[in-house]
């Protein structure tokens, strides 16, 4: 190591009690870029339970989630809380069994696999349109977060179950909402970090942990007796055998990447599509172009993987919608072998803060970045991705391994919504960012279902 020199350490604003530390985690949004802008692209911050550095630039977040990953397989500590919730499953995991389960589980995202799950996609986003007629036949204003969140669990629920087994999407989604209370009392009270990895934030939550483990695991058992009967990604999951040891994963084990996928799965999914209903409505201009595109192929109710290809402004506003409010807004990793990065020493043990949104809305990477423009992304994002500015869904071994079953899902139900309605927000309705897990929005996303005159028809 060439050098002992730590990065600069921040010490104001400073909280009586929690620090610089407490400002930052209570808006992240605000003063991360703040502190970039006064100490530079790498500073360190002192917590309650041990210090963090920021990564500012996108150069050197590559090196943390890429280049030198080896020196950074661990999530960082915050990531505890998610384990009530996945156990060890993809998200949370390290190492080599990270590498063992990465490798079973990849074959279930390959682009193949997805083809097959298109035709579900449909139905279940015409099923959702048909529901969302009578909201736009009331006229009234609906919340469009809870909408599109059970639309996304009913998807994530049949790609994983080929059906919703015994209302498991419904249950589930009861359930994850109920125990994300807790995950966000934690993340405001860093204190819990210390209970032990199971524990119960009480006996609401408890309860709600244990029902979701006695229908998950009830349907991997049943599943076991009947391995050959289905074609989804659970049986996928159980057919899976690693190349070492030719041996599967245990119930345990599967209960943890359902749970990992059924929550990754929907929440992000349904959270970007929010964003874009209330960013297309905002802009006349890009909502104009967008329905041109759509009505103007035919019949688009019916489509399928190839004829996908047709909508290119559709997956421009997507990324770029993406870009404005991405779901994985942030990333961390502990360092777990003392580092080198940018002439700073990242001792072992050191939390490192990956502000994904930072790169998406810095003016040095983007013209105009706070200006919803879908033609940034006119020929792809290739270029963005490269250079890591642009990252939605991370960067390096760890991205999300559902990057293509996400971004096929949110152009059907884009196209397919679209053909049907448009979206105007309420009047006077406050639209804010709310940097929890995920970018959701604070106050959910209130808006008018209206109905159009499908051409053609």
């Amino acid at each position: 190591m060439s050098t002992s020199r730590l990065p600069p350490l921040v010490t104001r604003p400073r909280h009586w009690l929690g620090g610089v530390a407490y400002y930052v985690r209570r808006e992240p949004l605000r003063w991360i870029p703040e502190l970039i802008a006064q100490h530079g692209d790498l500073y360190r911050i002192k917590a309650a339970l041990g210090q963090a550095v920021v990564v500012g630039n996108p150069e050197w977040a590559r090196q943390v989630l890429a280049d030198r990953y080896s020196h950074y397989q661990e999530k960082s500590f915050a990531y505890r809380i998610l384990r009530i919730l996945f156990g060890n499953g993809l998200v949370t995991s390290a190492g080599e069994f990270w590498r063992g389960q990465r490798k079973l589980i990849q074959p279930a995202f390959h682009r193949h696999r997805l083809d097959l799950l298109f035709g579900m996609m449909v139905d279940r986003v015409l099923v959702c349109a048909d529901r969302l007629s009578a909201l736009a036949d009331s006229g009234e204003a609906v919340d469009m977060g809870p909408a599109m969140s059970a639309l996304t669990l009913d998807i994530i629920a049949r790609a994983m179950f080929s059906t919703d087994v015994e209302g498991a999407a419904a249950r589930v989604g009861e359930h994850i909402g109920i125990l994300n209370e807790g995950a966000i009392r934690t993340l405001r009270h860093p204190w819990l970090f210390l209970m032990p990895r199971r524990w119960p934030f009480n006996h609401r939550q408890a309860r709600a942990l244990q029902d979701m483990d006695r229908v998950v695991l009830g349907i991997i058992q049943k599943r076991r007796q009947q391995p050959d009967q289905h074609n989804d990604l659970l049986a996928m999951l159980l057919s899976a055998q690693s190349e070492d040891t030719g041996k599967g994963m245990t119930d345990g084990q599967l209960r943890d990447e359902v749970m990992t996928i059924f929550v990754a799965g929907h929440e992000t999914t349904a959270n970007a599509m929010c964003w874009l209903l209330y960013l297309v409505s905002q802009h006349p201009e890009v909502e104009a172009r967008l329905l041109a595109e759509i009505d103007g192929q035919p019949d688009p109710e019916v489509f399928d993987p190839a004829s996908a290809a047709r909508f290119p402004y559709v997956r421009q506003v997507i990324d770029e919608s993406l870009r404005m409010y991405p779901s994985i807004w942030s990333v961390g990793r502990n360092c777990t072998e003392t580092d080198e990065l940018a002439g700073y020493t990242i001792p072992a043990g050191t939390n490192v803060i990956i502000p994904i949104f930072f790169y998406h809305w810095s003016e040095r990477f983007w013209e105009n970045p706070r200006r919803f423009n879908p033609d940034r992304f006119a020929g792809g994002s290739k270029a963005a991705t490269e250079k890591s500015i642009y990252m939605p869904f991370g960067a390096g071994p760890r991205s999300c391994i559902g990057n293509h079953f996400a971004l096929q899902e949110l152009v059907i139900m884009t196209v397919l919504v679209y053909r049907r309605f448009v979206f105007r927000l309420e009047p006077d309705f406050s639209v804010e960012p709310d940097p929890l897990i995920t970018l959701r929005p604070k106050n959910g996303m209130r808006m008018k279902v209206l109905a159009r005159r499908v051409p053609g028809q």
